[in-house]
């Protein structure tokens, strides 16, 4: 994946679009999926900025992801998914 340098911070580009991407973490609760910009409680609703990405108690959850197991990165699709943002 490409890696731009700004000011000491690598920030990742977006291997499909190009775009830069935005570091935060990928958290669970139970069946709840959100991505945050900081490791915090998963609340019912997402916060400003964040993306609820499943909200389910009834079932499993899962998404279409693609690994590289030589950077360790792998990316998630979620284009598939009715989305909540904050």
């Amino acid at each position: 994946m490409p890696i731009a340098i700004t000011e000491g911070d690598a920030q990742m580009k977006c291997p499909i679009c190009g775009n830069g991407m935005e570091q935060g973490f990928l958290q669970t609760a139970g069946q709840r999926v959100a991505w945050m910009k900081r490791i915090h409680k998963v609340f019912l609703r997402p916060k400003t900025g964040e993306i609820m990405l499943e909200n389910n108690t009834f079932k499993a959850v899962s998404f279409t992801a693609h690994i590289c197991k030589l950077c360790k990165k792998i990316v998630v699709d979620y284009s598939d998914k009715e989305v909540q943002e904050g």
